[in-house]
């Protein structure tokens, strides 16, 4: 499991920090990648050689803009609610992207994510926690099947 933080920028920049058990930044702005990681030269890439990631990132920045139609254009979309608690599952369209990324669930309550996960097709999965102020009432131990378990409790709040 790995700890940090991920920022999403009004220029359009997805920034991933990781700061346990290693510590590495990935900058994805326009058309470039850079990965940073302590010890060790950057590296630098062009979303020409994955364009599954420009969709991704396109498709995280219309999901905080609430712009529909672009999620539309990379994944299908369902949702449910359940008095305040709600989730959307975003399926994706195309095979690279699916080669990639089975499927993201976003877990809310009101009008504030909760949680988004991204699981992998062969099942491993990234669970983050969204705005999560006093850590100590997280999960223990933070696995996959807890963390999910707290992610539909907060919305439940």
């Amino acid at each position: 499991m790995v700890a940090g933080e991920l920022e999403h920028r009004d220029d359009g920049a997805l920034i991933r920090r990781v700061q346990q058990p290693y510590r590495e930044t990935t900058t994805l702005l326009g058309e470039n990648v850079t990965v940073e990681r302590d010890g060790s030269r950057p590296r630098r890439f062009s979303l020409d050689r994955a364009p599954e990631l420009r969709g991704m990132l396109n498709s995280f920045g219309a999901m905080l803009k609430g712009d529909r139609a672009t999620l539309e254009q990379h994944f299908e979309i369902a949702s449910s609610e359940s008095g305040n608690a709600w989730h959307i599952d975003l399926v994706p369209r195309g095979d690279r992207l699916r080669a990639r990324l089975a499927r993201v669930r976003v877990d809310g309550h009101a009008n504030r994510a909760n949680c988004m996960t991204m699981e992998e097709p062969d099942g491993d999965a990234t669970v983050m926690l969204i705005g999560v102020a006093d850590r100590t009432k997280l999960p223990s131990p933070m696995e996959r099947e807890q963390l999910q378990s707290w992610c539909v409790r907060a919305g439940a709040r």
